[in-house]
């Protein structure tokens, strides 16, 4: 287009600027030529702007809690939960499945993250997922560079999750000498944590809310850093703790026909109504995934207080999402 566009434009100025032609004739080929050159831009211009997909994540607090095989899950006797308040979502894939005996790597990938062996063996590199955050969580990919199809189930590695918790102080006043004599540590403080859910993440280092953390190594699933920092009466703290959750929550109601790898974190989801690409789009498609943080942060409740109370010696026994449900808008 672009060469034809340059030899015909050539032509018309070769007219304009020969003497042999009046004024009217000259003015003539004058508006041919402009309307040459709108067309040629405009025809550009739709070139540079094909159809898309574009997916939409919503992290939801009232979504249905399911269990590992997609159930609907209730929170066990001795624990407890809360509903983590989400800055970060880090992607390793996005895949589209078109039905529930497709194999788990069977799909048409959307999105895949680089892994790197720079831990040793191959892990996800933390640094290059898809971040997704409350202000930035749309995704969106060309339809040319997609599978066409019909597809019943929407499927994402979760490799990264950056969130904040309260937790209580109860038991500082006993472990530590600096906590002022008579004020009560029935305190509940604001916490930020970083869990890495992904079966092998390498991770350079990560940002809490005021401090950094080096790692340079592989961590397995489960891995999370907690900062906490404030003042109470006059009492100031500011910490850094890591640690590993015991198990990760990742439902899949497919489980039995299309199974998922041992400590991948890929949470499955069915569409509704099935997701439909054609041959030849010519329009974007939008489709809205929500995913559940219903009391996806999970510890042992020892004294039946609901409150989370590190300092006591209660575990985080699970931080995975609890459900994952994809529809076309």
């Amino acid at each position: 287009m672009k060469s034809r566009y340059v030899s015909e434009l050539k032509y018309f100025i070769f007219i304009i600027i020969n003497p042999n032609l009046n004024f009217m004739r000259k003015l003539s080929f004058f508006l041919l030529a402009c309307l040459l050159i709108f067309s040629c831009n405009s025809e550009d211009g739709n070139n540079d702007n094909p159809p898309k997909l574009n997916i939409t994540f919503i992290m939801d607090t009232s979504a249905d809690r399911l269990d590992n095989l997609g159930d609907p899950a209730v929170m066990p006797v001795g624990n407890a939960g809360q509903h983590p308040d989400f800055h970060v979502l880090g992607l390793h894939f996005i895949g589209l499945y078109p039905d529930q005996f497709t194999p788990y790597d069977g799909g048409s990938m959307v999105f895949l993250s680089p892994t790197t062996e720079a831990g040793g063996i191959a892990a996800i590199d933390f640094e290059q997922e898809l971040f997704i955050t409350p202000d930035n969580n749309t995704f969106s990919v060309p339809l040319s560079q997609l599978e066409s199809g019909t597809f019943e189930y929407f499927r994402s590695s979760i490799g990264y999750q950056k969130y904040d918790i309260f937790y209580n102080l109860g038991g500082a006043s006993n472990n530590n000498p600096d906590w002022p004599q008579g004020i009560s540590d029935d305190v509940d403080v604001e916490g930020t944590v970083a869990s890495f859910l992904g079966y092998n993440t390498y991770i350079e280092s990560y940002n809490l809310k005021n401090e950094t953390v080096s790692v340079f190594e592989n961590k397995v699933q489960g891995y999370f850093g907690l900062e906490s920092n404030g003042t109470v009466s006059g009492y100031n703290f500011n910490n850094v703790s890591e640690g590993d959750a015991p198990q990760t929550t990742v439902p899949n109601p497919i489980d039995a026909t299309s199974p998922v790898p041992a400590g991948s974190c890929v949470v499955t989801g069915r569409f509704p109504q099935a997701l439909v690409i054609p041959e030849n789009p010519t329009e974007d498609i939008n489709i809205q995934v929500v995913i559940s943080i219903n009391n996806s942060f999970e510890w042992e409740d020892y004294n039946g207080n609901n409150k989370y109370e590190p300092l006591l010696g209660e575990q985080v026994v699970d931080m995975g999402t609890r459900g994952v449900f994809p529809s076309v808008q």
